[in-house]
């Protein structure tokens, strides 16, 4: 869910409970108008409390009214949530890739699958290549198309055999697992 962000938090939370929830409905909604009763009614509180926290708002800049109407919309050209959620979005994809390649590389399978899908990513990039010089949407190349495509082929097929090898050594692994004692490698002392 869209959250306003903590520059407008300490400001929000000073004017009370009802005005930061008007302004988190609004601001999660930044492309619809509402109307002071359908605020009244999502907000639970009186239209005149409504319209007191929606008229400061207006005040400050914060909501786009329009003139004579009771209809109301986040004003994002003061702040538009497209951008920060967009940058917000991008930040926390690459933290938790970055944290799942940490957690998946510390085993046999978990890396098998990291470099399957590595190969993977790479046949695609390769075969864009291919695309590329083959439609003439770039300048030639002095290698040939036809080696684009066979390294294209390769690296998916291997990334396909690296991905399928995952599952497979986890298996082994929990079969060598029983067939070792643990107590194996402690000396008998």
């Amino acid at each position: 869910m869209v959250r306003v962000p903590e520059e407008f938090r300490d400001e929000f939370n000073e004017k009370g409970e009802t005005f930061f929830e008007i302004a988190e409905l609004l601001y999660a909604h930044p492309g619809r108008q509402f109307t002071q009763n359908e605020l009244a009614e999502k907000m639970e509180r009186s239209t005149t409390t409504i319209s007191n926290h929606t008229r400061e708002m207006v005040d400050e800049g914060w909501l786009n009214r329009q003139k004579d109407q009771t209809t109301f919309a986040w004003n994002s050209d003061v702040h538009n949530p497209a951008s920060t959620e967009g940058i917000t979005a991008a930040r926390r994809f690459y933290v938790d890739l970055l944290n799942l390649l940490k957690e998946h590389s510390k085993t046999t399978p978990g890396a098998f699958a990291i470099l399957g899908f590595a190969m993977i990513l790479t046949a695609v990039v390769v075969f864009a290549v291919f695309v590329g010089f083959s439609l003439r949407f770039t300048q030639d190349s002095s290698v040939s198309p036809a080696v684009y495509i066979v390294i294209a082929v390769s690296s998916f097929l291997t990334g396909v055999i690296m991905t399928l090898l995952s599952p497979m050594q986890a298996m082994i692994n929990r079969f060598v697992g029983r067939l070792i004692s643990t107590n194996i490698f402690q000396s008998k002392e």
